[in-house]
């Protein structure tokens, strides 16, 4: 196991979130650590004395016929290195679009999953795909003159972005300044559309793309979107994409294990039934320095509970299985 800080001359072309360009937006300190059969991108993020590790895509092998038996060993393989070499507090949950087929032994583990629309259909055979009720109000927006338009205005997105996170009483949300990053480094990547009626903003989408895949990594709409504009916002997104190549769109990040009525089960039937594929898999949580970690998650509690919020770990709201 290494740490290589450059990537060059490798087997693969690494998808757009694993790449240096999208890694140095996250953070100045990120790297990719490597064996003979993977590649997983990382960036460290240190806040007052706490350094924990996020990775930003799955495993990505430099060969073919590799098994997860071989994932599995590459994982715990890394952990033992993170530790040997002191590298982090603690590994964080990783972004939502990251899919892992195991955990490394002895860490937090939860079940993870995304949903994958093939965009290799074409306009007919995408829409036929849908649930019905998602086709009926889509085609409603149409008619009543809702429109999905690209937008510059990086600041309104992210108001929107914002106040939608802070409804749902969602901690984190992305930063003006972070969303300018990515205008900025990810241009060639990026899809930031917008839907209106009548010329008023009803909402947002933030995509980052390559070739393979496009991620809706951020969205949020008014307190009450007009009927169909969000589900309209998603389809006129694949078409685009599908115009630019892209073979499939992730909607980033489904909890397998939710309950009836939450927040959780709204999120996963509205992306359901735009006729993806579920795919299902695993996240993880370990812990290299057990004091840091507790102390950490004690003063996240305490200062956003002086906000008004409640803090849990992501794994722990999603629930370990081991």
């Amino acid at each position: 196991m290494k740490i290589e800080k450059n990537i060059q001359n490798i087997s693969i072309t690494l998808p757009i979130l694993a790449q240096k360009k999208y890694l140095q937006i996250k953070s100045d300190k990120y790297g990719w650590l490597m064996n003979e059969n993977f590649i997983l991108p990382y960036f460290l993020d240190t806040r007052l004395i706490f350094t924990r590790m996020v990775f930003t895509y799955g495993l990505l092998p430099l060969k073919e016929g590799l098994s997860i038996e071989d994932e599995q060993n590459f994982l715990d393989e890394m952990v033992n290195f993170v530790k040997k070499e002191k590298l982090c507090d603690f590994i964080y949950k990783a972004q939502s679009n990251v899919i892992l087929n195991c955990c490394p032994k002895s860490s937090d583990c939860v079940e993870w999953g995304t949903y994958e629309v093939d965009l290799t259909k074409n306009e007919e055979e995408l829409l036929k795909s849908f649930h019905g009720k998602h086709r009926n109000v889509i085609k409603k927006a149409m008619k009543d003159g809702v429109e999905v338009l690209p937008i510059t205005d990086i600041k309104l997105a992210q108001e929107i972005i914002a106040k939608t996170m802070i409804r749902q009483k969602v901690i984190h949300y992305p930063s003006l300044e972070f969303l300018e990053k990515l205008q900025t480094n990810l241009n060639d990547n990026l899809l930031i559309l917008s839907s209106k009626k009548e010329n008023v903003i009803q909402g947002v989408a933030i995509i980052i793309y390559d070739k393979e895949k496009a991620y809706y990594m951020y969205g949020g709409s008014v307190n009450k979107p007009y009927t169909g504009s969000m589900n309209l916002l998603h389809f006129e997104a694949m078409k685009i994409l599908k115009e630019k190549k892209v073979l499939k769109y992730d909607f980033v990040g489904a909890r397998l294990n939710f309950k009836k009525g939450s927040k959780y089960e709204g999120l996963d039937r509205f992306k359901s039934r735009f006729g993806g594929t579920l795919i299902k898999g695993y996240a993880f949580r370990y812990v290299v320095n057990p004091i840091k970690f507790k102390l950490f998650n004690i003063l996240s509690k305490t200062y956003l509970k002086l906000k008004g919020y409640e803090y849990v770990d992501p794994i722990d709201s999603i629930g370990k299985i081991k």
